[in-house]
């Protein structure tokens, strides 16, 4: 009995091309999805930021108090400990989570830093700025729709710089 070879089926160039079309299209996907990954780290910065701004904010309704662990200028956030309950052991940069922000303006990430509103050392609850970089920046959000260094300061408030 003879049976006839090649009958229904995918020759192994036609597999390649389709493999190579599909790789194509993916990767032209992943392309893509990258603003879109740098506004995702962006909306965790602003909700981490907003979190240590209320604990601040309702330390500071007790009476104002040095934050402890944050004896310098522009210390990194996660050292600090106090006042109260406020702890900022697992607030990190989701880019950057060692370096913290210097003043002034920037684009670089950092991660998130503490001082004063006037950028000076001895932060405390009542009187506090912390720094942070958007890398996209959030359209929906009035002052903060820009990349750039931006902080929270005493009272919640957005402001472009960091000081």
């Amino acid at each position: 009995m003879y049976m006839k070879k090649g009958g229904a089926g995918f020759t192994l160039i036609e597999l390649l091309v389709v493999i190579a079309v599909i790789g194509m299209l993916a990767s032209i996907v992943l392309v893509s999805l990258g603003p879109t990954r740098a506004k995702a780290r962006d909306s965790k910065r602003i909700a981490e930021v907003r979190q240590m701004g209320l604990a601040l904010e309702q330390e500071a309704a007790d009476g104002g108090e040095a934050i402890a662990g944050c004896a310098g200028d522009q210390v990194d956030a996660k050292t600090c400990t106090g006042p109260g309950v406020a702890n900022f052991a697992n607030f990190n940069d989701p880019s950057t989570p060692g370096t913290p922000c210097p003043a002034g303006a920037g684009t670089v990430t950092c991660q998130y830093s503490i001082a004063t509103n006037a950028g000076l050392l001895g932060a405390r609850s009542d009187d506090y700025q912390i720094c942070f970089v958007l890398e996209q920046g959030i359209g929906t959000i009035t002052g903060l729709s820009s990349p750039g260094k931006y902080q929270i300061e005493t009272g919640g408030n957005f402001k472009a710089g960091c000081e």
